[in-house]
């Protein structure tokens, strides 16, 4: 047991290593640090060298887990109450529009070019329409620190959508799951029922976030060491995580939840929420290594074979598609066309959710969930770096620095 716990320690340091120096590469490059990370986490993982013990993969989905705790929980204490109100439609329609329009257009062409039936084809579309949360948010979270976009939360309002983004995406995802199975076992599957959990799933974490803020602040302002206030909140993150994790809670999404805890932390304590934010800042800064890395180990580019140019075209086909559903729901706000082509760069990259659903259709015996899983990870593949790439060049182009300026709804 204690050589299985060193094994993890020393592979653990040298992943972070590894992942550092191979960011700061990417960087000399001119890429993003992540695309480094992604492709470290690649070489050494289980698809190419295989150097990373079984040990060190098992504990994987927790690391990533706490990476992820830690930058939504940045993100919500970077959101003021002023910005809320600034992106609230915008950012609800974000969060179920360009994701459904995605899920959907990938149901009808798996009709035409992988001869799936429409449920088929709508299990494969609802793994790859989720936006990459692992891509994303440290994206924003970085605008914010960096005061790129703030003149109309612009930022701000892409944490939140794609936050619930997944919420959408998820349970549109299992739910043509159930109805697979029901038609196989002559069940029937209420889809109405299954759709109004969706909003039902949003309110309810929302409103658990508040509850929890409200039941910690009073707690908080009378805690004078500031590394208690950090310990006692981000813990308190780990557990809403564990919950939803360990016991597989329907209506109820852990990383909106924690998100807007942040959030209602920084309107009811102000600097004491700032000084947090600054805390747990540091948290992240190794937290991402690991996050990036484990998100590249999950991928495997030798399962796409011969689906590459059919999901090639039906990825640009459904990317198009998913664009036009960012613009949609950002009609009516005051931003410039170029800031609406920042949103549409914003929402293409996926990663965290394809690689862990990617296999879950062949594991449950689902006609077909080999070339699911194949399209997923190429979906990964393609999207994830030129994401990340689009915001690194687009961000300081054709967004504003400073506060000035509203978005109006």
């Amino acid at each position: 047991m204690l050589t299985k716990i060193i094994l993890i320690i020393l592979s653990l340091i040298l992943i972070g290593f590894l992942a550092h120096f191979s960011g700061k590469l990417a960087e000399k490059l001119k890429l993003p640090s992540l695309i480094g990370m992604i492709l470290i986490g690649m070489i050494i993982g289980p698809s190419f060298l295989n150097l990373v013990p079984k040990a060190t993969l098992n504990i994987a989905p927790t690391l990533k887990d706490i990476a992820l705790v830690t930058v939504l929980f940045i993100g919500g204490l970077g959101i003021s109450l002023k910005q809320m109100k600034q992106i609230g439609r915008p950012a609800i329609l974000l969060s179920v529009v360009p994701a459904t329009l995605e899920g959907l257009t990938i149901a009808f062409l798996a009709t035409i070019f992988l001869k799936f039936t429409f449920v088929q084809g709508a299990i494969l579309g609802f793994i790859i329409a989720a936006v990459s949360p692992a891509v994303l948010v440290p994206s924003m979270v970085d605008l914010i620190n960096r005061k790129i976009g703030q003149d109309k939360a612009i930022p701000q309002m892409l944490l939140v959508g794609a936050s619930a983004d997944d919420t959408v995406a998820i349970t549109l995802f299992t739910t043509f799951i159930s109805i697979y199975f029901a038609g196989i076992n002559g069940e029937s599957v209420s889809i109405i029922n299954e759709l109004i959990s969706i909003p039902l799933t949003i309110i309810i974490s929302i409103f658990i976030g508040w509850i929890l803020s409200l039941a910690t602040k009073a707690l908080l302002k009378n805690i004078n060491s500031q590394n208690i206030r950090v310990l006692s909140t981000f813990s308190l993150c780990l557990l809403i995580r564990f919950v939803e994790n360990y016991f597989h809670l329907g209506g109820f999404n852990s990383l909106l939840t924690i998100m807007i805890y942040g959030f209602f932390l920084r309107t009811y304590l102000g600097d004491t929420a700032k000084n947090i934010q600054d805390k747990i800042n540091v948290v992240w800064k190794y937290g991402k290594l690991y996050l990036f890395a484990f998100v590249g180990m999950a991928i495997n580019p030798t399962l796409v074979g011969e689906y590459i140019w059919i999901g090639v075209i039906m990825l640009m086909i459904s990317l198009s598609i998913r664009s036009i559903g960012v613009l949609i729901s950002l009609i009516g706000t005051n931003l410039s066309i170029k800031e609406r082509i920042f949103c549409v760069v914003a929402y293409l990259p996926k990663a965290t959710v394809q690689s862990a659903k990617a296999g879950i259709p062949l594991q449950m015996g689902i006609a077909g969930g080999e070339i699911m899983q194949a399209l997923a990870i190429l979906s990964v593949l393609i999207t994830a770096p030129i994401g990340a790439i689009g915001i690194k060049l687009t961000s300081p182009r054709f967004l504003s620095q400073g506060y000035s300026g509203e978005l109006s709804a």
